[in-house]
């Protein structure tokens, strides 16, 4: 049995650790999406030696026959060199521990017999209800509150941009609580 970490949306710090591969070693990690920084589409699988191995064969009938249609492309290559180096350049994840700590705080004591959970790591809160009805219409009414949101099933969440300014976070945070009211 393979352990395979699917990164596209929670790799580079969005979870609040570079990747979950950080804290445990999966046999094959996927990552995309903020690989390019979102300019141009990327993605990368990455496999342990067991895994590459299992297919480096010169029979052509043992090989995994997957190459993705920008494989080898040297500008999205070069865009998602271009995109690590910033990210750490600009300590990205010193902006997502800081991103963390504001929506704790404008979330402490939030409540709502409605609400199942409010989880928060890193970049990404996300409420659960209990009965999906009780965040339909949320998209709406988040759209005319100036917030782009996709509520999901039972789920209200955010996955903000690193570079948000501490304003705009809150009102994210504030028309998320809002809808409550």
């Amino acid at each position: 049995m393979l352990l395979v970490f699917d990164e596209v949306a929670t790799g580079f710090g969005r979870t609040g650790n570079r990747f979950a591969a950080d804290l445990v070693l999966p046999d094959i990690l996927v990552l995309g999406k903020a690989l390019t920084g979102g300019y141009i589409g990327h993605a990368v699988t990455v496999a342990n030696r067991k895994v590459y191995e299992g297919f480096y064969d010169g029979d052509p009938s043992h090989a995994l026959m997957h190459g993705p249609t920008f494989m080898g492309n040297a500008l999205v290559c070069s865009v998602a060199l271009k995109s690590i180096e910033l990210f750490e350049k600009q300590d990205y994840m010193s902006k997502i521990r800081r991103i963390e700590e504001i929506t704790r705080r404008e979330m402490e004591g939030f409540s709502d017999p409605r609400i199942k959970e409010i989880r928060i790591m890193g970049a990404c809160v996300c409420i659960e209800v209990y009965d999906p009805d009780t965040i339909r219409g949320y998209q709406q009414f988040a759209y005319e509150h100036g917030v782009f949101s996709r509520p999901f099933l039972d789920y209200m969440y955010a996955m903000v941009p690193y570079v948000i300014r501490e304003e705009e976070l809150v009102k994210v945070l504030q028309t998320m609580k809002e809808w409550f009211s």
